[in-house]
């Protein structure tokens, strides 16, 4: 099983996006796209605070927009067709509403929660092409209904066979950046860790999170002590591997638990951005996992080239 991941890549930076054609050569089983698939907050008017003042109709055409500007980019679009691999996609603060922005404090806001409820139709609407192979008629010509009980997406499990699982988490709808503060919220973590439980003991468990775990940053897990803690306490039990995006570079990273377990994680960050989105050098990075039944083969690319590459035991998970 060969499992190719990335996240942040702009439309608006990249008009081409040669980082699809590398990936399409390494011929992966699987696409998990980590977040910040467009950004809504990039470009002309659209900074942070002009979006924040753009109404529903608005926001909603405006998302609708851009990841219509993505499913037509050529690259992107030849290799989420092919028949014979199977793409995922999580969101981010850019694919959410804007920078650093926390699903749980913008319910709070009179200003922003009504903007929260177009944003999951499109973000739906474009996981549903993804999930068609950008199929006839699979993204709408228009943007979705939506209402105040349209769904956020929430967390969800995907078997992927070879007793690998695939676990794609939603580290925006819950998030609280203020006061207790919150990355998924515990009911995402009691959801996964009742699904580990349910599978087969020695599984390998693959975490898609759009934040880094161990990071001396405001995005990261370690910002959020409890649930630090917990996904800790998790890989205590099960094989996990957490794969992550967000800071537009790659890293490869192992954190040694109680008891001789090991947490592992795989960055892949900045597919089709500059290193500040807009400024800064230009990025090019993906990761590729080869997984059978004793490993797993991490390789990290960037610009063209291998910057991290590691293995782990499937059996001994170290």
């Amino acid at each position: 099983m060969r499992i190719a991941f990335t996240s942040c890549f702009c439309t608006q930076v990249f008009k081409q996006q040669p980082v699809w054609d590398e990936i399409a050569a390494e011929n992966p089983d699987v696409l998990v796209l980590l977040g910040d698939s467009i950004y809504l907050d990039v470009g002309g008017q659209y900074n942070s605070l002009g979006v924040q003042n753009l109404s529903e109709m608005e926001f909603a055409q405006h998302a609708h927009d851009r990841y219509k500007e993505l499913l037509a980019q050529k690259q992107f679009r030849a290799l989420v067709q092919r028949p014979s691999l199977t793409t995922y996609a999580i969101w981010d603060d850019h694919d959410f509403l804007w920078n650093d922005a926390c699903g749980a404090d913008a319910m709070k806001s009179p200003v922003q929660r009504p903007l929260i409820y177009p944003s999951r139709a499109v973000f739906a609407a474009y996981r549903q092409a993804l999930s068609r192979r950008l199929g006839s008629r699979s993204f709408p010509s228009a943007p979705p209904p939506w209402d105040a009980n349209t769904p956020p997406p929430g967390y969800s499990m995907v078997a992927l066979g070879a007793n690998v699982f695939l676990h794609l988490s939603d580290g925006r709808s819950f998030r609280k950046g203020r006061g207790k503060k919150a990355m998924l919220g515990m009911e995402q973590l009691d959801a996964m860790q009742a699904q580990m439980a349910a599978a087969p003991v020695g599984a390998t468990h693959l975490v898609a999170s759009g934040s880094v775990f161990d990071a001396n940053s405001g995005e990261s897990w370690l910002n959020c002590v409890p649930e630090y803690e917990r996904m800790q306490g998790l890989a205590k039990v099960h094989n996990i591997l957490i794969l992550s995006g967000d800071i537009h570079d790659n890293n490869l990273a192992s954190y040694s638990l109680d008891g001789g377990r090991n947490l592992f994680e795989a960055t892949a960050s900045g597919a089709a951005v500059k290193t500040a989105v807009v400024f800064g050098a230009l990025q090019r990075n993906f990761g590729m996992l080869n997984i059978d039944d004793s490993k797993v083969e991490i390789r990290l690319s960037k610009s063209g080239a291998t910057q991290y590459s590691g293995t782990i035991d499937r059996v001994a998970w170290k």
